[in-house]
């Protein structure tokens, strides 16, 4: 039986799994000349996602969404939840605090593989799931080396265009500041793109962080809606990430 086959007591329209990893460590509430804070940025921007998923009939069932915060430690970890019934979150910053990715990046890698194997397990069929990591700083130095080292490569190891298209998990890399290791950032994302997002300046941070996130929800409803192979789609959506790239490196 095909994933697309109906299964008894199932939804058997296919699936994208999403997970935002996000940085909430204090430096994500600070604020620079009255201008909003990169986690008021990041809260405005989830809740337009949301809602903008919310408005498209198949996105609503087929696009589902799970958070996992980290400072030194991961903060909060949701279910996989669909955006058709899932409340929009509100992210806060914690008063103490490092940013110990690579164990927030592992965490949301086995996230997305275990959702997949359930989706696999009961027959659904599944769009390539989506990888959101925001970060503002570097990452810690009392985080374990090699852990960082294995954090990249299983990010690397999912974008292989040799596992096929199923398999790929499209890395969405975005730095917030002037603050950030740019060299991990594009390790993560050199796989799939051609660098991380990189949202920077005073007057300019917003827009920025609107036109990642746009692009984001356009790539998910790409994904869900363009006819054609699935490595068709991750085609369009890797044109359009690198675009975007583009366009934010001449701001």
């Amino acid at each position: 039986m095909s994933f697309d086959d109906v299964i008894p007591g199932f939804n058997a329209s296919k699936r994208l799994p999403i997970v935002f990893c996000l940085d909430v460590s204090p430096s994500m509430g600070w604020q620079e000349h009255g201008n909003k804070s990169s986690i008021e940025l990041l809260n405005d921007a989830v809740r337009n996602f949301i809602v903008e998923l919310k408005l498209d009939q198949k996105a609503r069932a087929a696009a589902e969404v799970a958070f996992v915060t980290f400072s030194t430690n991961i903060v909060m970890d949701t279910n996989f939840e669909s955006v058709g019934s899932v409340s929009i979150p509100h992210f806060e910053t914690v008063s103490r605090g490092g940013t110990q990715m690579a164990t927030a990046v592992l965490h949301s890698i086995k996230k997305i593989e275990e959702r997949r194997q359930q989706l696999l397990n009961n027959e659904i069929g599944f769009y390539a799931p989506f990888l959101v990591l925001v970060t503002d700083g570097n990452p810690d130095n009392n985080d374990d080396t090699a852990k960082q080292a294995r954090a990249m490569s299983t990010v690397k190891s999912h974008c292989n265009s040799h596992i096929g298209a199923e398999e790929i998990i499209v890395p969405f890399i975005i730095g917030v500041g002037d603050n950030v290791d740019s060299a991990t950032l594009n390790s993560y994302a050199a796989g799939f793109t051609n660098g991380f997002f990189h949202v920077k300046g005073d007057a300019a941070k917003s827009s920025q962080f609107s036109k990642v996130f746009k692009m984001i929800g356009n790539s998910t409803k790409q994904s869900i809606h363009l006819n054609g192979s699935a490595k068709k789609i991750l085609e369009t959506v890797k044109v359009n990430m690198n675009d975007l790239l583009a366009d934010l490196a001449g701001e």
